[in-house]
């Protein structure tokens, strides 16, 4: 009966602490979210779970080992690839893709690796974390390293990162010292038998949560001294910068919140977040959502020139409840294909400005009075508005019509074009036009130099942050410190400084604001409907392609805004090589043609998207389907559970298997205690104050035979003499395979 008890006990207090080591690694996880892109973290956190609830069960390695692969590998399915995951067509490209990730790893080229294969690693890293809360909790009974690192990971974000640490540390604290004193208690036990009744446990265990949660109530309640030591960062800022401390002092007076503005004259500095709803989308397809375009470089930020002004002055229109919209995003021709679309915009607070896409044609609104700014492609609402509709195009691009493209003869030919958009101020230093040659020395085209200046900044160094970023001093360029001297910014240095290097090699380029996508909320048939907060304000890039019109890039790390193009360059190379051939050569150079690949393809060319893309498929989906999700997840749990009650009939012959080729003699204690384990699974577990003498007898009881009796007293043996003869363990495998299997039944 105590025996019982005791284990009952443990098992609550195993489970207990189980759950602590869970809060300690979800201390990890909480920053993600607000540091980084990532989204619905709630996937790592269902698998943090499953590891340590597979751990408590004490699961056998493979079978845990088995359930948590396939987790990883259904989630990074359903996150990164359209197929279903019972068609198993996604399985080539996901072993491709991974083998690739690999051979990045091995090149030590990190940042080029995908977001699936990112996942993966987080999983991988989270797999880690629990096995060693298990070590640590359940085996080593001692937590104070991991809780000591929890401790100052949470304090150097707070201090040098906008995550605010203030609740977590104090649940870190109760976390850590509970785990700590329960810890305690149980090595006093197993060194010196204190008893694990309910008295003892009570005596120790009420005055520790009192201890707890009091010192941390008083530390809470109580005030505070001021600092006595100054905060670090603007010394470290200071120290890290060439500006000095005019420099430090800029960077530290420069914190805004984020969100659309019209003065950005003044780039640079932190920015708060701030998810404040700014307005509601309905779309067939997300895309991203343009306010206005600047075309003039300072040096320091974005400003109107004056053809832009003039522009404003000369073409000035008023909508009066919508109309056409006068903005020139494509050429006539057949360059670009264009698929109409509509979108709707609905205002949950007043904002002054028109939210359109690229290819905008037309917007619909009641009771608006919008005037139309040309220069920079702007439209002003007067007025409250609080929905409207817009029709546009979506572009899709020919690749010969961007890869011939002659930009040269388009600049020369076209001077007021090139007057706005080359434009670099005179004291834009020359680092800055050599490093652009030089990323571009290997493009023989056009679009190949954007293609290349664009992925520039997905690796090289460059880090995406909205903290600690700095102002340029009056003597210093805002881009050529962002290239040079930092690499570490948001979107307004990473689309500043393509335009910069786009137009440092005659590519005419401009500066766009505007926002993103948003959250994606719920899916209405063919219509999806994203939140977009202040957030989402974003900044990217657009260039102009002779005999094409504007096309849009995404240079910021961590963001996608997909164009998609038509692959015509090779039907047009075969289109001339038939023009040298006979009928004959014709007639079969066709029918091969038909027989290898279709007449067009189509293929859509964006840049790398971290994990937030992957969320937001994820989400789409879910939300989409959720009935057959929770069927899913239903279906795996149902056949999991079954797996693991079963398994008495399935492990057997698993461990028949791996011992069929273990001639050494040292095998046979191991086999002998799989053998007990087997039996405690089939329900004929030894008690403790029971020998192995009497459970062997037991046991031959139970099945009719000698056979436990005999590998017992070989076991004992064993023990004994420390040692085995010879041929001993060869001699009893059959004995140990008969009732092994007998325990099936």
């Amino acid at each position: 009966m105590s025996t019982a008890f005791s284990k009952k006990h443990i098992t609550i207090a195993n489970f207990l602490l189980y759950g602590l080591g869970f809060l300690l690694i979800w201390e990890w996880l909480r920053p993600l979210e607000e540091l980084t892109n990532t989204g619905n973290i709630i996937v790592f956190h269902l698998f943090l779970g499953l590891s340590l609830l597979l751990a408590f069960l004490r699961v056998p390695s493979l079978i845990s080992g088995t359930i948590k692969t396939v987790y990883i590998i259904f989630i990074l399915q359903y996150l990164y690839y359209e197929e279903s995951f019972l068609t198993f067509q996604w399985i080539q490209p996901f072993v491709a893709e991974f083998i690739d990730n690999l051979v990045v790893v091995f090149d030590t080229n990190w940042p080029e690796m995908t977001n699936m294969f990112k996942s993966c690693l987080c999983f991988i890293l989270l797999w880690l974390m629990a096995y060693l809360i298990d070590y640590w909790l359940i085996k080593r009974r001692k937590i104070f390293t991991f809780f000591l690192l929890t401790i100052i990971y949470i304090t150097v974000l707070d201090t040098f990162t906008i995550y605010s640490a203030n609740d977590a540390i104090i649940r870190t604290v109760i976390i850590g010292f509970t785990a700590m004193g329960m810890l305690t208690y149980f090595r006093l036990n197993d060194n010196e038998g204190l008893g694990n009744n309910n008295s003892s446990i009570l005596k120790w265990m009420i005055p520790l949560l009192l201890f707890v949660i009091g010192s941390v109530g008083i530390g809470y309640l109580s005030p505070k001294a001021n600092p006595i030591w100054s905060d670090p960062v603007p010394f470290i800022q200071t120290m890290g910068n060439q500006g000095g401390e005019d420099e430090g002092a800029g960077a530290g007076n420069g914190v805004h919140r984020v969100g659309y503005s019209v003065d950005d004259s003044r780039l640079g500095g932190d920015f708060i977040g701030d998810s404040s709803l700014v307005f509601v989308s309905e779309v067939k397809e997300p895309h991203y959502w343009k306010v206005e375009t600047k075309d003039t470089y300072t040096g320091k930020g974005w400003i109107q020139s004056e053809k832009s002004l003039k522009l404003n002055r000369d073409n000035f229109e008023v909508l009066d409840h919508g109309g056409e919209i006068p903005f020139i995003s494509f050429i006539e021709g057949e360059n670009v294909k264009r698929t109409e679309s509509e979108s709707t915009v609905e205002f949950t607070n007043a904002f002054s400005y028109f939210l359109y896409p690229l290819g905008v044609k037309e917007v619909s609104a009641t009771n608006s009075y919008m005037e139309i700014e040309s220069g920079n492609e702007r439209g002003v609402f007067n007025g409250y508005v609080e929905s409207y509709s817009v029709k546009y195009d979506i572009p899709e691009y020919s690749l010969d019509a961007l890869t011939t493209a002659d930009m040269e003869d388009f600049v020369r030919n076209n001077p007021d074009v090139a007057s706005r958009y080359l434009q670099l101020p005179d004291s834009l230093p020359q680092r800055v036009k050599d490093l652009a040659a030089d990323i571009t020395k290997n493009d023989e085209n056009v679009f190949a130099k954007v293609r290349a200046i664009e992925t520039y900044f997905s690796s090289n160094g460059f880090v995406y942050s909205q903290s600690n970023v700095a102002i340029p001093a009056d003597d210093e360029d805002y881009v050529d410190q962002f290239l040079f001297e930092t690499k570490l910014g948001y979107c307004d240095n990473y689309s500043t400084s393509m335009v910069a290097l786009l137009r440092s090699i005659g590519i005419p380029s401009r500066w766009v604001k505007g926002f993103t996508e948003g959250e994606f909320v719920e899916v209405d048939g063919d219509i999806r409907r994203y939140e977009v907060t202040n957030n989402n304000a974003h900044s990217w890039v657009e260039v102009y392609f002779p005999e094409v019109g504007w096309v849009s890039f995404e240079p910021t790390q961590g963001f996608s805004n997909a164009n998609t193009y038509i692959n015509d360059v090779q039907n047009d190379q075969n289109t001339d090589n038939t023009e040298a051939q006979t009928p004959e050569e014709q007639e079969q150079q066709q029918q091969e043609t038909q027989e290898s690949k279709p007449k067009e393809q189509e293929q859509t060319l964006e840049p790398t998207s971290p994990v937030t893309e992957g969320w937001s498929n994820y989400t789409d989906s879910v939300k989409g389907n959720w009935q057959w999700n929770v069927l899913g997840l239903g279906v795996i749990a149902v056949l999991g559970l079954a797996i693991y009650k079963y398994r008495y009939k399935w492990l057997p012959y698993y461990y028949i298997w791996k011992f069929k080729n273990a001639a050494e003699e040292n095998n046979f204690p191991k086999a002998y205690i799989v053998l007990l384990h087997l039996l405690e699974i089939a329900g004929l577990q030894k008690k403790e104050e029971v020998t192995l003498r009497e459970y062997a007898k037991q046991i031959d009881h139970v099945y009719s035979s000698t056979e436990m009796s005999l590998l017992t007293a070989k076991y004992e043996e064993y023990l004994y003499k420390g040692q085995m003869q010879k041929g001993t363990w060869e001699d009893l495998r059959e004995l140990w395979e008969n009732l092994i299997k007998k325990t099936t039944a």
